[in-house]
């Protein structure tokens, strides 16, 4: 076989990229040929000619040309191939600006409407809404008839907070059509400034009052500088010309609830959901309240109601999960089964039917379920549970055969694999093993600090100060804001510096972070305040020990926090809690015979 020289190599590989970038285009090239611009004009009445109703007063700063293609004049004939493949070339090149000077200059040739959507969606990507809105009025000034780009103009007007020119544009939308669905114009450009949201309002009152989307976005603006009241009148209004309108509807329910009228709210809804019984959401509304209230049973009968009448796998798959927090666990699972056989929610489906039968004792059905669960949500907490069931039936070979699939089938948690692993040897009392496994499981995610954490965890007591200042140092490195790997230094440096008051501050800050906050754990607060309280034991300050330890021993008690404060009391000179602690700890830790260790304490 002869070997091409370079250049030739260079030459296919970039004939191939010309064919990969042919094709990324092809849509727009068959469109032009297509000269699609006379198939996409959107009419709902085509005996109304179009330029009687565009409205060509708009300002000149949006027909400024020199924001379309850099004092380009456009020739009025076809886009050129080579052009829009060079602008192509371009964007994949990441030089967008030129592709958007050599597309938006191409666009207003003739029949070039795709490549003014190509030009407009860049554009919309890479530019600021007033750049986008200063192309697309200019182009639809050139195309008055393009319906579409009356759409776009409006949209981005009103996102670039251009309130007039948008009014302008509805204006002439609704003249052409006033029952135009104006929806997605209007999704996601309400202003958040209320002085924005009153100009916004104003410039929409010429517009009448015969266009349900504009009486609703009257109504939103309404409610954004707390008139209530008065939005609720247009929600009323939009109702009148499209009762069935669910957004309209659920509108109108939250004004309501905004304004404290509950009974009014619940009067309503009950009324429309028997004309609409089919209508999922109506019955979900309630449904959600009831549950945000606590009233379980209340839900679950609803819940009951809405599966007659709607049939949706939303609503079941909200039923089973009510029906498992309510304790119908044999319900749960009767309405769960079906839904496992449905594609979109089998992988929830059987995630809890596994709950509903481990609830109800039978194991072997949960972990049939649980091994089904495929979805990257819930497939860790499902494998962990299968392995928990093989290690109840002392099938140890099962367990390890679970989370070998489940690295092998979903990297992202191979280190929790190799951890869950790592335990999982660690309770067959085989460090060993343990060792072994996390050793492979380092050398192949070198910079995993978790792996890591887990390593020094296993090895800490058998390594060497330096050895452990080492590894430390490194899981900083990898993630120097992560609280266990700064308690893990605190507890180096305290050993090495009792008095290093940098290291306690860190445990004592530690020890406060909030249930709310995101790296809260409850296991490593107590570690926290472990360390703070055997710190206290070195100077002698029993007191503290007993305010650090006392309330968690309570809550929770352990043998190392039961030592703890074992000692402060013994240095207080306090016998009767020595005494009842020594039992406490004697009657929960003690060994099969009852008897407990007391060398632990000393």
């Amino acid at each position: 076989m002869a070997i091409l020289p370079s250049y030739h190599l260079a030459y296919r590989h970039q004939t191939s990229l010309w064919c990969l970038r042919v094709i990324a285009i092809l849509p727009i090239l068959m469109a032009l040929s297509a000269h699609a611009h006379a198939d996409e004009m959107m009419s709902d009445n085509p005996n109304k000619p179009l330029t009687e109703v565009v409205n060509p007063a708009l300002p000149e700063a949006f027909l400024d040309d020199t924001l379309i293609a850099n004092d380009t004049e456009p020739m009025l004939d076809s886009p050129d191939l080579y052009a829009l493949l060079d602008a192509e070339f371009a964007a994949d090149r990441g030089d967008v600006g030129k592709a958007l000077t050599i597309y938006k200059a191409e666009s207003f040739k003739k029949n070039a409407t795709h490549v003014f959507e190509r030009a407009l969606g860049l554009s919309l990507e890479f530019e600021s809404p007033d750049k986008s809105l200063a192309f697309a009025t200019a182009w639809q000034t050139h195309n008055p008839e393009h319906l579409p780009a009356w759409f776009y103009v409006t949209h981005l007007a009103l996102k670039a907070g251009e309130y007039k020119q948008a009014a302008a544009m509805l204006s002439t939308i609704l003249h052409y059509d006033p029952n135009a669905n104006l929806e997605q114009i209007l999704t996601g450009i309400m202003p958040s400034d209320q002085n924005e949201q009153k100009e916004l309002f104003n410039a929409l009152i010429p517009l009448g009052q015969n266009n349900a989307s504009v009486s609703v976005l009257r109504a939103g603006l309404l409610m954004g500088i707390g008139e209530q009241s008065a939005a609720l009148l247009h929600v009323n209004h939009a109702l009148s010309l499209e009762p069935t309108n669910l957004a309209f509807i659920t509108l109108k329910l939250d004004i309501l609830k905004l304004q404290n009228r509950m009974d009014e709210l619940w009067t309503y809804l009950h009324q429309i959901r028997k004309k609409l019984p089919t209508e999922k959401e109506l019955y979900l509304y309630e449904v959600r309240h009831l549950l945000a209230v606590g009233e379980l049973n209340d839900a679950w009968q609803l819940l009951t109601l809405a599966n007659k009448h709607t049939n949706s796998p939303d609503v079941i798959l909200l039923s089973g999960l009510v029906a498992l927090d309510s304790g119908r666990y044999t319900n749960a699972i009767e309405l769960l089964t079906p839904l496992t056989k449905n594609p979109d929610f089998k992988n929830q489906a059987h995630y809890y039917t596994a709950i509903g039968y481990e609830r109800l004792g039978d194991n072997l059905n949960a972990r049939k379920h649980y091994e089904q669960v495929h979805s990257y949500e819930q497939v860790l907490d499902a494998r962990t549970k299968v392995m928990g069931f093989y290690m109840l039936e002392n099938n140890i070979d099962a367990a390890v055969n679970t989370l070998v699939a489940l690295r092998d089938e979903f990297e992202v948690y191979a280190t929790d694999s190799y951890i869950l692993q790592a335990e999982l040897y660690l309770r067959q009392g085989d460090k060993q093993h343990a060792k072994d496994l996390l050793t492979v499981a380092n050398r192949e995610y070198p910079n995993d600090d978790r792996l890591l954490f887990a390593s020094f965890q296993l090895l800490e007591d058998e390594l060497s100060f330096e050895d452990r200042r080492a590894a430390i140092d490194k899981l900083l490195e990898l993630d120097d804001f992560n609280p266990q790997y700064q308690l893990a230094d605190v507890k180096l440096r305290l050993e090495k510096n009792p008095d290093d008051d940098t290291a306690l501050q860190t445990a004592i800050d530690i020890s406060h972070i909030g249930a709310d906050d995101p790296n809260y754990d409850s296991q490593l607060q107590l570690d926290a305040l472990l360390v703070l309280a055997n710190h206290a034991l070195s100077k002698q300050h029993y007191d503290a020990v007993i305010d650090y330890l006392q309330a968690p021993y309570d809550v929770m008690p352990t043998l190392n926090v039961g030592i703890a404060l074992l000692r402060a009391y013994q240095g207080l000179d306090n016998q009767e809690m020595v005494e009842q602690l020594l039992s406490d700890l004697q009657n929960r830790f003690g060994n099969q015979d009852g008897s407990f260790d007391d060398s632990q304490i000393y």
